[in-house]
């Protein structure tokens, strides 16, 4: 899996970018980024829905195991603020496109798991 923080960069009237990590990023840094950024997104964009199947299958292609749940909490807490930051940063609009972007019906990461328009099941 390619590293979300290396493809997936908003930017807007501020050029704000996501940074590249020092190293590669391990499946549950990549599953925290897309679940946390996807999550966000349902809850500040306007007509923005998670398909909740398509991260389960994300989830489950990290292979995150009960020993790892704690870790995991982190760093879904740790991405959120940083997501959080971004979207402040960036402006509600063009964070909305990024990440409609990146994880929408053509995403540019991981296609799916964000819908618009259409009834989420």
């Amino acid at each position: 899996m390619v590293s979300v923080s290396l493809l997936l960069s908003f930017t807007g009237p501020a050029g704000a970018q996501v940074p590249a990590p020092a190293s590669p990023a391990s499946p549950l840094d990549n599953y925290a980024e897309a679940a946390s950024t996807t999550i966000i997104a349902e809850q500040a964009c306007p007509g923005v829905q998670v398909r909740a199947g398509q991260l389960t299958t994300l989830r489950l292609a990290a292979r995150v195991n009960a020993g790892q749940e704690v870790v995991l909490e982190e760093k879904l807490r740790s991405r959120a603020v940083q997501v959080r930051q971004q979207l402040a940063a960036v402006g509600r609009e063009a964070w909305c496109a990024g990440a409609l972007a990146a994880f929408g019906p053509q995403g540019t990461v991981v296609k799916g798991i964000l819908a618009t328009g259409a009834p989420i099941r």
